[in-house]
Formats: C-alpha cells, structure tokens, sequence
C-alpha cells in the first residue's frame, strides 16, 4: 500500500461523496496537530504523527439530534466521532479491565466497540490500532498504524468491497475485505489470528 494518509482519506471523502452518504456534509472543521497533542497530554496520551494527520483533515464528525449511526459512518459501521466525543469515550472505557489505559478510541460503532491506537511512547505498539470489541476478552492489533488502517479502507471502496444494499445502507463484503485486509496487513496479527 503506497497511498499516504492524505491520500487515503481523499479517497474515502470521494467515494462516501459518490455514494450521496449524509457524513460528507457532518464533517467537523480540523484542528492543529498543537490542539491535537495538548488535547491528549490532557488525559496522559502522547500523539502519533498520523492521529494528529487525521484530525488535521476533520475533526471528526457533527452529531445531530435523530441523526442515525448509518447516516454518520465513514466505513460500514463505524464513524468518526470528534476528539471531544473521542476522549469522552476514552474516560469511560479507561477503567475497563480489557481496555488499555494506552487506548485512544478513534472510530466507534455506537455500541460499545472500537478502533482504538496505542497512543504510550515507550509502548512496542505504539501507533498500532485493535479492534475493541465490548463483547471480547481479546483485542488484537489489526492495522500497524492509522495511515494503513485508512489505506485498507480506502482500497475497500476502491475494489467495490464497501458497497450500498438495496435498501441505501453502507455494507462490506466481509469475507473480501478479510482477505484485502490480511494481504495489506501482514504484520498485523490479528488477521493470522482470526483465520486459525
């Protein structure tokens, strides 16, 4: 995978664009890498370069009252709340055992579950993103960095893996994203994981 992250979430912008997705017109103005890093020094986090590159492009997005979770994804089940929503949610999960105080929740399915980067320095997975999923007791690293996790995505539209149903709701084809995923990701060790 060659796209940089500007590049990647271009591309995300563009097919939710095509796709006539509500999100596009939700999107929060950005914010500056310094707004960024003393927003998480607040609650102990350091910032990886491309956290900082992300909020940078938007700072996630506007929730309204009655708004649906589809009509805010940026990914089939997933959105991007803002960092003030974000670090909400990491103040309630931060005293979950199976949450990682290292655990900045970047993409939320509404539900409980969460795209989460290790945001400790010293940490070996320091930028890596798991997948938090409120009903597991193990979260393994899915994505090497938010730059790749976005890349992934980003080829999902590309290759028509997101798609919208008949009914106008964003989907994936879960078993073609695996395989897209594993192929972009192998030093994640999720995806290993999840096939055996």
């Amino acid at each position: 995978m060659t796209d940089s992250l500007d590049d990647s979430l271009q591309t995300i912008t563009d097919y939710l664009t095509h796709l006539g997705r509500p999100v596009v017109e939700l999107f929060e103005d950005s914010l500056s890498r310094a707004e960024v890093t003393g927003k998480l020094e607040e609650v102990s986090l350091s910032t990886p370069s491309d956290v900082a590159s992300l909020y940078r492009w938007h700072n996630g997005t506007r929730e309204f009252p009655g708004a649906k979770l589809d009509d805010i994804q940026i990914v089939p089940g997933f959105h991007f709340p803002n960092l003030d929503e974000t670090l909400n949610n990491y103040r309630t999960f931060k005293k979950n055992s199976r949450w990682s105080p290292d655990w900045l929740p970047l993409l939320a399915n509404g539900g409980g579950d969460f795209y989460a980067v290790d945001c400790a320095r010293n940490s070996a997975t320091y930028g890596q993103v798991s997948n938090f999923m409120l009903g597991e007791a193990q979260h393994l690293v899915e994505y090497t960095s938010v730059s790749s996790m976005f890349g992934t995505f980003a080829e999902a539209y590309r290759r028509a893996i997101y798609f919208l149903d008949p009914q106008g709701y964003l989907e994936a084809d879960d078993d073609a994203f695996f395989e897209l995923a594993e192929m972009l990701n192998p030093d994640a060790p999720a995806w290993t994981q999840y096939r055996t």
